[in-house]
C-alpha cells in the first residue's frame, strides 16, 4: 500500500480548483492518507458523479486507513490527483483538489502503482459545468433563498427588480425567477443576488 504524508485537502460538495479555495473553508492537514491508481474512466466519474462505491471499496480503504477515524483517500489517473470523503453507506459525499506540488507528488506516485477497479452500485452522471466556485454558490443561494421565501412584499420587489414590471401572483414569480437562473450567470442576476443580501442583513 502506497501513502503521501503531510497533506493539505480542502473537502466540499463539489469538486473545486485550488485557486478557488477560500479563507473561510476548513483546510485539513492529513498526516498520512492512502493512494490508489485509478483509470481515466473513473477519475472523471469520481470527480464529477453521484456516486456510491461498493463495500469492498470502503472496507479497503477501512483497512488502508485505519489510524484516521474518516473514509479519506487520494486517487489518481497519473495525470490529475482528487481527495474523497465517503459515508459508511459508500456514497462520495466529499472531494478536494490538491495544491500544486502535493498534486504533483501524488502523480507521480500513482505511476508506479497498479490500476485499482472501483465497483459502482450506483453511478449517476452530473454533466459537467464549467463555472467558477463563485458563480455556483451566488446561484445556489438565489434559487434557495426565491424556494424558501413565501413574503410577497420582497419576491414582488425581486420581480419587478428583474423585470421591470409588476408581478401579481407569488407561485408564478418564483417560477419565473428560477426559470432565469437556469440560464447562463448575467448581471441582471449578480444584481439579484447583491439585492437578496441587502434583504438578509436587513433582516439580520
Amino acid at each position: 500500500m502506497n501513502y503521501i504524508y503531510d497533506i493539505v485537502l480542502n473537502f466540499q460538495d463539489n469538486y473545486y480548483n485550488f485557486f478557488e479555495w477560500n479563507r473561510e473553508d476548513k483546510i485539513k492537514n492529513i498526516i498520512k492518507i492512502p493512494l490508489y491508481r485509478v483509470s481515466d474512466k473513473d477519475i472523471n466519474i469520481l470527480k464529477n458523479n453521484i456516486i456510491k462505491v461498493s463495500k469492498e471499496f470502503i472496507n479497503k480503504i477501512k483497512i488502508d486507513n485505519k489510524n484516521y477515524k474518516k473514509l479519506i483517500c487520494l486517487v489518481s489517473n497519473t495525470k490529475i490527483s482528487l481527495g474523497l470523503l465517503f459515508n459508511e453507506e459508500g456514497y462520495l459525499i466529499k472531494r478536494s483538489s490538491l495544491i500544486f506540488d502535493e498534486e504533483e507528488e501524488c502523480i507521480e506516485v500513482s505511476k508506479k502503482l497498479p490500476v485499482t477497479n472501483i465497483e459502482y452500485i450506483e453511478n449517476k452522471k452530473v454533466e459537467y459545468q464549467n463555472k467558477l466556485r463563485i458563480e455556483k454558490e451566488k446561484k445556489k443561494k438565489l434559487i434557495n433563498y426565491i424556494k424558501d421565501n413565501n413574503n410577497s412584499t420582497i419576491l414582488k420587489y425581486l420581480y419587478y427588480d428583474y423585470y421591470q414590471k409588476e408581478p401579481n401572483d407569488i407561485n408564478e414569480i418564483k417560477k419565473s425567477l428560477l426559470r432565469e437562473l437556469n440560464k447562463e450567470w448575467n448581471i441582471k442576476q449578480n444584481n439579484l443576488y447583491k439585492t437578496i443580501n441587502m434583504f438578509s442583513k436587513i433582516k439580520n
